[in-house]
């Protein structure tokens, strides 16, 4: 049986894959790490994710990271906090990452008992086109406001082929009128599905937009016997405890 933890970190896998594939990145798949490179320079989805406290060989994570030093890619660390041990802490010191933030692993077991919206504020529909991913766009550039990286994902966005999507993502996007307001993404990975990117603009925050995208998100699996992950701030777990989520871990992230 798959650890709660690994599922987490398998279903995160999944996610670098397809958001690496999409801008026709490259993705370094090794035993104890995996290395999302979209060559461009984005620390959002450039990001080193360690699958084992065990390294198997340094030099191997090293070659990778100095080959996107050299482009002067930035990136981040996604880590189980169980594996920060002292070979992890080295190579976190060595490349001068710092902590940024940490985030609870959090998992439903299943979505038998989920009950469809109560609310329709929102009106959501898959992202199906251009025109809707550049509304997803807008949604997701509004949180980097007045920052380099802003920037860097406009490029990264500028890159995306709907084309290069599979059928493992579901995006969406939620509108009221014909402001879109607020976004949600599901990805069904082999073990499980992952909840991510349920955003919300600022200006329209505090109208219960997120929460309903977020148990949308929940009827539209399939398999509703397989198990629901994602990653919560601590702040934020309290609302998906009451959807009966669990605490399973702790992710930490450096930048």
């Amino acid at each position: 049986m798959i650890a709660n933890q690994q599922l987490v970190i398998n279903n995160l896998e999944e996610k670098l894959r397809i958001f690496t594939h999409v801008v026709n990145g490259k993705l370094i798949k090794e035993e104890d790490f995996v290395l999302a490179n979209t060559e461009i320079p984005t620390d959002t989805f450039n990001i080193l994710l360690p699958k084992s406290a065990h390294i198997k060989n340094a030099s191997n994570i090293r070659s990778s990271i100095e080959n996107m030093s050299l482009k002067e890619y930035p990136f981040s660390m996604w880590i189980d906090s169980r594996y920060l041990n002292a070979g992890w802490q080295d190579l976190i010191q060595e490349y001068d990452l710092n902590e940024a933030e940490r985030n609870v692993m959090m998992k439903l077991e299943n979505t038998l008992n989920v009950c469809q919206r109560k609310s329709h504020q929102l009106m959501i529909t898959p992202v199906r086109n251009f025109e809707e991913l550049k509304e997803y766009k807008e949604v997701f550039l509004s949180l980097f406001e007045g920052t380099t990286e802003k920037d860097a994902l406009e490029k990264y966005f500028n890159k995306f082929s709907e084309v290069n999507l599979g059928s493992e993502i579901q995006m969406f996007i939620g509108r009221v009128g014909e402001i879109t307001v607020s976004t949600g993404l599901l990805i069904d990975s082999k073990e499980s599905y992952g909840i991510y990117d349920v955003m919300t603009k600022e200006t329209f925050r505090g109208k219960g937009y997120g929460s309903e995208m977020f148990q949308y998100l929940l009827t539209q699996t399939k398999d509703k016997q397989k198990p629901v992950v994602l990653q919560a701030s601590d702040d934020g777990k309290n609302i998906y405890k009451r959807f009966g989520f669990i605490d399973i871990g702790e992710m930490v992230v450096f930048e």
